[in-house]
């Protein structure tokens, strides 16, 4: 099954080549700065929580494909755990069927089209 092309890191000056997204050490600032700056604090606390982090792992496991991915033909492991209707938007937070595995990009997508409003190809 052929991958896709790598990308440069969008990160200004950053010449790294990567799957989707940023580079694993400018991701790891722009999640920090989201986390800190962005996410709700109830909702930080919750996906800190043990409850979640198991049922991350139950979904991963039984899931392992990015679930959007497949739906297009292309296998590509899924890193990300979603939320089908987001929790903000009365969305079941352990519920299994409310949940999907995505690779990064798909979720990166996922979260702008919620956020903007606008439809991108998903």
């Amino acid at each position: 099954m052929p991958y896709r092309a790598k990308k440069p890191c969008p990160h200004f000056g950053c010449k790294e080549l990567t799957n989707g997204g940023y580079c694993e050490a400018h991701k790891r600032a722009i999640d920090k700065s989201y986390d800190t700056h962005h996410r709700d604090k109830d909702m930080k606390r919750f996906y800190g929580s043990p409850s979640w982090r198991a049922a991350r792992k139950v979904k991963l496991a039984k899931d392992p494909m990015c679930e959007a991915c497949k739906r297009g033909g292309v296998l590509v492991v899924a890193t990300v755990v979603d939320h089908i209707l987001p929790v903000r938007e009365g969305g079941a937070r352990l519920a299994m069927e409310n949940l999907q595995s995505l690779c990064h990009s798909c979720h990166s997508r996922k979260t702008l089209k919620e956020r903007s409003g606008k439809d991108y190809k998903f």
